[in-house]
């Protein structure tokens, strides 16, 4: 598979009016349906599109991401907001410095295009939610667009069922925001 990684020199354009017009985080959020008592990850939170929203709604949030950009970025946001209840991590790429079956539900959106082991990041989602668990997967349709990675470099719906399956991950829901956006529901 070729990766396509998203350079953080861009991550000003993560929060743009376009980006939010077109995948707008609270109805999305919404549309997912977030419960208030459940601890969230947001694996590959940049600089907390959804993360940022995620703990308006939630009791705590872990933001994963592998780039110390979008941390720093994020973790200046939260303190301007006065954020409490987000951990923000650094990570790898397929390893997640939480422990096992920590989560009722993960976020992943726009990353796993970018993702050069799908087996073992699905492995490591899998290991940190816990049983009866929520992943909510959030890619770019593989149709083309004139926003987003190439065409080439986007994931089928099925490629993440059969990765979402290998790990013993159930297809729950599908959600079509606009033609740039898809969502997935799993459960554990």
């Amino acid at each position: 598979m070729s990766v396509h990684k998203f350079d953080p020199e861009n991550r000003k354009k993560l929060n743009s009016e376009q980006r939010k017009a077109i995948l707008p985080p609270a109805q999305v959020l919404m549309d997912i349906g977030i419960e208030s008592h459940t601890v969230w990850a947001d694996i590959g939170c940049g600089t907390g599109y959804f993360t940022i929203p995620l703990a308006n709604e939630v009791k705590q949030v872990y933001a994963l991401d592998i780039r110390t950009e979008m941390l720093s970025d994020l973790s200046d946001s939260l303190t301007k907001l006065q954020i409490p209840n987000v951990e923000v991590l650094q990570s790898g790429e397929s390893c997640f410095p939480l422990p096992d079956l920590l989560v009722d539900g993960i976020l992943t959106s726009l990353v796993l295009h970018e993702v050069d082991q799908p087996n073992d990041f699905f492995r490591e989602l899998h290991r940190i939610l816990q049983t009866g668990g929520r992943l909510v997967v959030i890619e770019w349709a593989k149709a083309s667009t004139e926003m987003g990675p190439p065409v080439e470099h986007r994931l089928s719906v099925q490629q993440l069922d059969d990765w979402a399956l290998t790990v013993g991950l159930i297809k729950v829901k599908t959600w079509r925001w606009t033609e740039n956006f898809i969502g997935i529901e799993y459960k554990k």
